[in-house]
């Protein structure tokens, strides 16, 4: 990303939370990241970059399966927060901290043998972009892992309303469609793919952000005014449903 408009959203917002985000169970040990890693099937000495690191949750795991890891953010404070974490672990290799763009990494091409993105790829201005960028970076075989929001297409432009609501940084999220589209327009070939629907409560889904602040009420506001349609699709019950799609796609 840019460090202007939507990379200045990123950097503020990720900046404030960094410690949030580094100490949130749900981002340390959420299901996906485990169900990615397995999936993408991962040999020790193989290298790795995680994209959009964050506090280094999957860096971490990347490496403690013996990955030699590169790890990249656009944001300092989550570098900081993320180096601070890498002190405090026994890992077998330390982990190549980098600030760096997405759609621009200072990588060399066929650098490494798997790309992994969790939880970040909604945040990307220019995601056709990053994803010929993660391509670049791929050896022929490589693999690239993705974790990111989604919704029933039906829902999808109300839950993008009420995730920038919450987060001026959030650009979109993407449809299951619409993640394939883009892996066939940047020459990946999609290997395995799965949805899964996590539930929570309203203000789990906020977090880190507080029901009491602006963002927080913006959004639940927006929220209540949701047709039937769209509140069974994403709030039935009274129930979030925070909707994934989990992929691995092969530079061929």
């Amino acid at each position: 990303m840019s460090t202007n408009g939507t990379g200045r959203d990123v950097q503020r917002y990720f900046g404030q939370h960094a410690r949030d985000y580094a100490t949130s169970e749900r981002h340390a040990r959420g299901a996906d990241l485990a169900r990615l890693l397995d999936a993408l099937d991962l040999a020790p000495g193989q290298q790795a970059l995680d994209l959009a690191t964050g506090p280094g949750h999957v860096a971490f795991q990347l490496a403690n399966r013996g990955l030699t890891v590169t790890a990249a953010d656009l944001t300092p404070e989550m570098l900081a927060v993320a180096r601070a974490a890498e002190q405090e672990r026994a890992l077998p290799h330390p982990i190549t901290w980098l600030q760096a763009d997405a759609a621009r990494l200072p990588c060399e091409a066929g650098q490494f043998d798997a790309v992994v993105c969790r939880r970040a790829a909604h945040h990307f201005p220019d995601l056709p972009q990053v994803l010929r960028e993660s391509r670049r970076v791929l050896k022929p075989g490589g693999r690239l892992g993705i974790s990111d929001l989604s919704a029933p297409a039906a829902s999808m432009d109300a839950l993008n309303e009420i995730e920038r609501l919450r987060d001026r940084s959030h650009v979109a999220a993407q449809t299951v469609d619409q993640w394939v589209g883009h892996l066939l327009s940047a020459d990946l070939r999609l290997q395995w793919m799965e949805l899964t629907v996590e539930p929570m409560t309203r203000e789990e889904w906020l977090a880190p952000v507080t029901p009491n602040s602006s963002e927080g009420q913006a959004a639940f506001q927006q929220m209540d005014r949701w047709p039937d349609a769209v509140r069974h699709a994403l709030f039935p019950e009274d129930t979030f449903l925070k909707y994934r799609v989990l992929l691995v796609a092969v530079r061929p």
